[in-house]
């Protein structure tokens, strides 16, 4: 049985993670309302909302309306809205996006293109 969608803590990111700490997923990743990831993803993530956790390893296509990374992100990532690094961050990556946030201390390495308008489709 699928867990319910966690509620949003008072910082907005989901207070459980749908793939925890110690967990791997491969495979198509359709994500319906925000989500965090704390395990170790490959493959292809598509949703609105994901917060990728300190602990987290993502390998993947990302396709999203908004990203928070405090992990690692390797791959293609599409993102509509607003991307945001952490200071933890460590994305190497195409990375498109409507705008992107860097704090400092993190890490981006690959190409990057923002703009105000909605990415160019995958």
């Amino acid at each position: 049985m699928a867990e319910r969608v966690p509620s949003p803590s008072s910082s907005g990111e989901p207070e459980r993670a749908l793939i925890g700490p110690g967990a791997s997923f491969e495979g198509l990743l359709l994500l319906h309302g925000p989500t965090r990831l704390e395990g170790r993803v490959r493959g292809e993530i598509v949703g609105s909302r994901l917060w990728v956790g300190r602990s987290a390893a993502v390998e993947a296509r990302v396709d999203v309306d908004e990203l928070i990374v405090s992990g690692a992100v390797a791959g293609k990532v599409r993102v509509r809205g607003r991307a945001l690094l952490r200071a933890t961050a460590r994305v190497a990556a195409s990375l498109e996006a409507g705008s992107l946030v860097l704090e400092e201390g993190s890490l981006l390495e690959g190409r990057c293109s923002t703009g105000a308008g909605d990415p160019s489709p995958s």
